[in-house]
């Protein structure tokens, strides 16, 4: 059976999952009883019902139920890193976490990884209609890890739709190198929020595409000059803002996947936008981009804290 924290105010209802990577894996505006986060076709299931299958991006989709996780110490394809191998969007989002403290408005949780020597802690409160959420990473070695770190909250369904729009001061985008999905070329650098697309065209990354759009995005928001965004519903009547420090996160990781990808694991089934703050540039270094992937220090004994705010907001 899953177990799950519930934080509530009189604004939001949030679950989280301490059995799975400290999860949020639901945030529910209490009014219209709509959840802004997006869920997976197969759901947030049991993990002792989730295949183990020995690939290490199958085994994390299929724990994957949606909402937002924390990737430490890796994102991405996975990769050996000091000869060890780092799985696919790291372990922070798999394994378990112990609950240090809880009440109806805040809960803290943490854990230790294995792949890299950092213990972590997520603290989350809720006031009114915002969740605030702070999570520490610990370098518990004598020596200085290369630490991924990418925030990892994904919006769906009824929340978004064709009618929602994004702001956003990242003043470039950077498209993937070898997935940047189907709407734009690879490995382009372009000024946001005007992009050309692989067709020759220009798309408006501020309008949500909407779910018969069939398009893919994979890229990222960077040159920002303050970090935040927001995503604005007519239809749910509300918005969302989400605020962070890019001294910490400078990047912001562009996902739209909108019934376009066939095959697993999405079989064209899947709807969701997600912006993601990142310390690393998506993929490996191109010669148009050297410095993708190339994961910063944590120096030894040290740690690093972001603060992610994300708030309701009404529509003018």
């Amino acid at each position: 059976m899953t177990s799950s924290l519930w934080l509530h105010t009189d604004r939001l209802s949030v679950e989280v999952r301490p059995d799975k990577g400290a999860d949020i894996t639901s945030i529910t505006e209490r009014a219209t009883g709509i959840d802004i986060l997006f869920r997976t076709p197969w759901g947030r299931r049991d993990l002792a019902g989730a295949p183990v299958t020995g690939d290490s991006r199958t085994d994390w989709l299929a724990r994957y139920g949606g909402g937002w996780q924390q990737l430490v110490p890796h994102a991405g394809p996975e990769r050996s890193i000091d000869g060890v191998r780092r799985g696919y969007h790291g372990e922070a989002a798999i394994v378990s976490w112990s609950v240090v403290d809880a009440d109806n408005s805040r809960a803290q949780l943490a854990t230790q990884l294995i792949t890299a020597p950092l213990r972590l802690t997520r603290t989350l409160h809720l006031d009114g209609p915002a969740l605030r959420v702070r999570d520490t990473v610990h370098n518990t070695a004598e020596e200085p890890v290369p630490v991924m770190w990418v925030q990892h909250p994904g919006f769906g369904a009824p929340f978004i739709d064709e009618h929602c729009t994004i702001s956003t001061p990242a003043r470039t985008v950077l498209t993937d190198a070898e997935q940047p999905g189907n709407a734009m070329p690879p490995d382009t650098r372009a000024a946001f929020p005007l992009v050309p697309t692989a067709d020759g065209g220009t798309v408006d990354l501020r309008q949500v595409p909407g779910p018969g759009s069939r398009r893919s995005v994979f890229a990222c928001l960077t040159d920002l000059d303050a970090g935040w965004y927001t995503i604005n519903s007519p239809t749910a009547g509300f918005g969302i803002r989400l605020e962070w420090d890019t001294t910490v996160l400078p990047h912001a990781w562009l996902w739209q996947e909108c019934h376009a990808s066939s095959g697993f694991p999405w079989y064209r089934r899947a709807y969701v936008v997600a912006i993601e703050p990142a310390n690393v540039l998506p993929g490996d270094p191109t010669p148009a981009c050297p410095t993708r992937g190339q994961a910063p220090l944590l120096p030894a004994g040290t740690s690093w804290t972001s603060d992610i705010t994300l708030s309701i907001t009404d529509l003018p």
